[in-house]
């Protein structure tokens, strides 16, 4: 399954999780592209860099944030993932299943592939450290100027592993350097893996890069 959602042209609402450096980038060039969008901005952390911008939720679990706020009837609320771990993986497994490790021969398969400590994979189409103000261009690296001929989100669709089925949300790319997903998708992801039960394959890229988790309800 993947799971795509257009990104709103004119947005209204975005959740942007995590108050470090992402963060605090990510809320300036929203609100510097659309000073009405009302930006909440959810850490755990007590403390906020002051030059954040948006509503502090400050001392918040993400997840739980969104279980509560997130509105089903409001597909184009936006989510901004900017906290050190895998937000659609553990948004399911917040309502259901338990984590079970990526199977290793998949490394050979997957562009930059290395294994995190529960047992997921982190993939990447770079070996260096991209801009923080990539385009994300079709096609071709900006810095490289090379071609690229698939994108890391197809290459994740594509797999094709026996007892597993793979799972994949693709991150749109809101501004330059700011990756976003919708509630549509987080909610679409999450009755599709109701409806079936087994081993799954769980990935969120974007062109260049991703995660991918296994799964299992």
């Amino acid at each position: 399954m993947f799971v795509s959602s257009y990104l709103p042209v004119n947005p209204t609402r975005a959740y942007v999780l995590g108050c470090g450096k992402f963060g605090t980038l990510a809320s300036l060039k929203i609100k510097h592209k659309w000073p009405d969008c009302e930006i909440h901005i959810v850490d755990k952390m007590t403390e906020f860099p002051s030059e954040i911008l948006g509503i502090q939720h400050n001392g918040t679990d993400a997840i739980q944030f969104l279980r509560d706020n997130l509105h089903r009837d409001k597909p184009d609320e936006l989510v901004i993932p900017c906290i050190p771990e895998h937000l659609v993986f553990n948004w399911v497994l917040s309502h259901i299943g338990y984590t079970i490790p990526v199977p290793v021969r998949l490394m050979e398969l997957l562009p930059g592939a290395i294994v995190g400590k529960d047992g997921c994979f982190y993939c990447s189409l770079s070996d260096f450290l991209c801009p923080s103000t990539c385009s994300e261009p079709e096609g071709y690296c900006p810095v490289t100027k090379r071609k690229r001929l698939e994108p890391l989100f197809r290459t994740f669709e594509h797999i094709e592993l026996h007892s597993y089925k793979t799972t994949v949300v693709q991150s749109g790319q809101l501004l330059p350097g700011v990756g976003a997903l919708t509630a549509k998708q987080l909610f679409s992801l999450i009755d599709s893996v109701r409806k079936r039960k087994g081993r799954f394959l769980i990935g969120t890229a974007s062109r260049c890069h991703g995660v991918l988790h296994g799964f299992i309800h």
